[in-house]
């Protein structure tokens, strides 16, 4: 892997990734995506792991590994990598150094509680996942007893504000969101994002309906974002993004 920017050009190992995307000591939300080059979020089938190079997945775990919680939508949820997490023999080692958690915790905003119970009971994780949603799902959350951690947060929808201060109250500053669109859409328009992570994978979705990064209505308030790294491996481009006016 190459750092393209800032210049001069440098010749990366892993273990400059550590300096590359370190956590401040202060609640961050990063949202970590990949996409192709017409903008997809998905392939053709719908899928998200097939865009993923050897270099994402390697930036991808570095991010997992160390943080606190992952904060993902429910649809993104019910994907496979979602059923527990993995931590490599020298993530633990740093995880302890670091005064975290054995492994990350799973956040869940959902608006619908449109998943199973079947999915909730095949995650092998030792901690249960927290499922944030809204009240108007209190009655309907009777039905996921014993499998997962509800909390009420706003009347109609998921006040995703409310949510972050939850996390904070619970001790984890290292949130790392990984999508899908609809929350990715809903924490922007919250400015609640600190940082973006994107890797840019040189291929096209070749999808007749393309999934963009984001899904919603326009935002409320100008999004601006300022560059602070370009990485590069093959024929992927991996961009870290600080949202303008949140400082490190």
């Amino acid at each position: 892997m190459i750092r393209i920017s800032p210049a001069p050009k440098k010749v990366l190992a892993e273990s400059d990734l550590l300096n590359l995307y370190p956590w401040p000591n202060k609640p961050w939300i990063r949202a970590n995506m990949v996409q192709t080059l017409d903008g997809g979020v998905t392939d053709q089938n719908q899928e998200t792991s097939a865009l993923s190079t050897a270099a994402d997945k390697q930036i991808f775990r570095h991010l997992r590994q160390l943080s606190d919680v992952i904060l993902i939508g429910a649809k993104t949820a019910q994907s496979s990598p979602y059923l527990d997490f993995k931590i490599n023999e020298h993530n633990q080692e740093l995880r302890k150094r670091l005064r975290l958690t054995k492994k990350p915790r799973l956040a869940i905003v959902s608006n619908e509680l449109n998943f199973t119970k079947t999915w909730l009971k095949s995650r092998i994780d030792e901690a249960q996942p927290i499922i944030y949603t809204s009240q108007s799902n209190e009655g309907a959350i009777r039905q996921f007893v014993g499998l997962a951690e509800f909390v009420l947060c706003g009347q109609k929808s998921v006040d995703l504000k409310s949510v972050k201060q939850d996390l904070v109250r619970r001790s984890f500053k290292r949130i790392l969101c990984e999508g899908g669109p609809t929350l990715l859409h809903g924490l922007l328009n919250a400015d609640l994002v600190d940082e973006l992570d994107l890797s840019v994978v040189a291929q096209f979705a070749q999808s007749t309906e393309i999934t963009s990064l984001v899904k919603g209505a326009a935002f409320k308030i100008p999004i601006q974002f300022k560059p602070l790294h370009v990485l590069q491996e093959n024929q992927t481009i991996f961009i870290r993004y600080l949202t303008e006016g949140h400082k490190f």
